[in-house]
């Protein structure tokens, strides 16, 4: 979900504010705020969850040390640290805990709530989750797994608690290496607050270091808190009805005061049309919009029957992903003639074929209106590391084929398998994105399209499927998707947040890929030409792991920049995805709904400033 090191404050992209006022009917529901989501929830855990639905619902409901000031994604303000040092080594972080605050069900926050929570995270620390921003700059891995086969389970978890502890009024955090994003991360909704004494009531972790595999790795659904909450944030959980919606009343304990509005909803509503009758009854305060659909939100604008926010920074991407080796037991298992190849992707010809396939130009401009900007591998530009010279795969079917037919040991003049005995893939995407719709239909008609000129069976056939967000990460985790968009909205602003989701084996979308299927890589740096020499790795896994690891380690920004202009070549040249677009944002709201702002490090609405009136 967050990359170069920020010294200064990010220019907010000039917000401009369409529609009036004037004429605005009746407010209904005026002490609730109800908004229409495309999808639903995928946990209440704030240590399990990584997705901006999720986050936004915990955002609400609990706290963390500190939170961000405002629109800036790099100035904080307390929350529930009273104050904060940092060390002159940049390595120890100590935050006074305020005192007399209370959790929704009644129990008083404490250090020991604040360190229980943090390493009951690391600890729990599931596949594909959050709890990697802090095991990386805290313990120098990105799963606990790792270091507690180095160490063994008690000694891991005793390492933990020595990182993070308590000291009177305390909580001290350590280190292992400088990293000035790491307010960022504590900003995160992974930094959130849980009541120590209720979750060992609820039954989860005791705090011992005897035990924690009980609670290592859960489904969602195993989680004691899946679909519970008790935190310290203004608003508290009434109800969840999975599939359907969410709803929250104000929790008129907390510590900043009441916020305006006693009660909020979420609705799940996958069908634009019925958003659209919803809001336009004035049944829903906001809603998802994709940007396919904006032209129908125009007139309400100019009526004066909603506000538009434009031009919005969101942080945010829109990428393709291809899994090297799909679980052989899915659904999707992709077909190469008549035959299942579970690793049909793991040809880099087949890769390419699909990058040349996909005309970006065209997506950006009917999924997004221009508001977008191409991708040039998995560092967005702005960052340290992102090289505007970067080529890219430019949109050609004359290129596409002849990559398929290269692929699986084709040649120019006798082509393969792929295009002579046709293959079937199915291209995934989550229920109501119609932006995702549109990138996957194009690449669909595309491919499909060299069918008439093959004239022969069986046939190349692409399947588009949606599925239900719950459903279609579950999918995700479990390594059964080929190919599946998703986006990615960082969790801090360094360059690290892009290419170790992207690409490390226990990153949230690199560690469903399957990179080490291809073996036998040799590294030759050129833009790291004399920073780092040449090297033969056992696989591409590897290969991105310790590129990955030394560009962290490096302190010399040029040397640093360097590296990532590697990194950020050999993503493209690998095609290990199909790199689409930066996003700005729009939003709409009725009229009525007063004392919003954005900042783009938020997963979703901050309902404590909201008000209608």
């Amino acid at each position: 979900m967050k990359a170069v090191w920020r010294w200064s404050s990010l220019a907010l992209v000039v917000m401009l504010i369409f529609g009036v006022t004037s004429g605005v009917a009746q407010i209904k529901n005026p002490d609730t705020y109800i908004y229409g989501s495309i999808g639903d929830l995928e946990t209440l855990d704030p240590a399990w969850h990584y997705d901006t639905s999720s986050a936004t619902a915990i955002m609400n409901m609990y706290d963390s040390l500190i939170f961000y000031k405002r629109e800036k994604i790099d100035e904080f303000e307390p929350a529930l640290a009273e104050s904060w040092t940092i060390s002159p080594d940049g390595k120890t972080y100590t935050f006074k805990i305020k005192k007399g605050i209370k959790f929704h069900e009644g129990g008083d926050l404490s250090p020991d709530d604040v360190a229980y929570s943090l390493q009951r995270g690391l600890l729990q620390d599931r596949s594909g989750g959050p709890q990697w921003v802090l095991l990386d700059p805290i313990l120098g891995v990105t799963a606990i797994d790792d270091l507690a086969k180095q160490v063994g389970d008690v000694k891991a978890c005793e390492m933990v608690k020595e990182a993070i502890s308590v000291q009177g009024d305390n909580v001290v955090i350590k280190l292992r290496i400088p990293f000035s994003p790491m307010l960022q991360i504590l900003a995160g909704t992974w930094g959130a607050v849980l009541d120590k004494e209720w979750m060992i009531a609820q039954g989860d972790w005791d705090g011992k270091c005897d035990n924690w595999r009980k609670w290592h790795d859960p489904a969602a659904e195993k989680s004691t808190i899946f679909n519970k909450a008790n935190g310290t944030g203004p608003y508290k959980l009434e109800k969840w009805t999975p599939g359907e919606e969410i709803r929250y009343t104000r929790f008129d304990g907390h510590w900043r005061g009441k916020a305006p509005l006693a009660k909020v909803v979420y609705k799940v509503m996958p069908e634009w049309g019925t958003r659209l009758a919803a809001f336009q009854a004035g049944d829903l305060d906001s809603m998802d919009v994709p940007r396919a659909f904006v032209a129908q939100m125009d007139p309400l604008v100019q009526q004066g029957k909603a506000v538009m926010y434009k031009d919005l920074p969101t942080n945010t991407a829109q990428d393709a992903f291809f899994n090297f080796k799909v679980e052989e037991k899915s659904p999707f298992v992709p077909l190469l003639g008549r035959d299942k190849k579970p690793d049909l992707f793991s040809d880099i010809h087949m890769r390419k074929a699909f990058n040349h396939c996909l005309d970006t130009d065209t997506y950006i401009k009917e999924a997004w209106l221009g508001e977008a900007k191409r991708r040039r591998g998995p560092i967005p530009s702005g960052l340290l590391g992102y090289n505007p010279e970067q080529p890219v795969y430019e949109f050609s079917l004359e290129k596409c084929e002849a990559e398929l037919k290269l692929a699986w040991g084709g040649t120019a003049d006798k082509p393969g398998p792929a295009w002579e005995q046709g293959f079937q893939v199915t291209l995934t995407y989550n229920t109501g994105n119609v932006q995702r719709k549109i990138a996957a239909e194009l690449l669909e008609k595309n491919i499909e399209s060299f069918n008439a000129k093959r004239g022969r069976a069986p046939s190349i056939n692409v399947n588009v499927l949606d599925m239900p967000w719950p459903s279609y990460l579950k999918a995700l985790d479990a390594e059964q998707l080929a190919v599946f968009w998703i986006g990615w909205l960082e969790d801090y602003h360094h360059p690290h947040n892009w290419v170790q989701p992207y690409l490390e084996s226990n990153g949230a979308f690199g560690g469903f890929q399957q990179f080490e299927v291809i073996q036998n890589v040799h590294y030759e740096p050129v833009h790291a030409k004399g920073i780092l020499q040449p090297k033969d790795y056992k696989n591409l896994q590897e290969m991105w792991d310790d590129l990955i690891d030394k560009a962290l380690l490096e302190t010399d920004l040029k040397k640093q920049e360097k590296i990532y202009f590697d990194i950020q070549r050999l993503a493209m040249e690998w095609a290990v995805d199909i790199f689409q677009a930066e996003l700005l944002g729009r939003r709409y709201f009725q009229p009525w709904v007063k004392g919003w702002y954005h900042n783009p490090a938020y997963p979703g609405d901050w309902w404590f400033v909201l008000s209608k009136g």
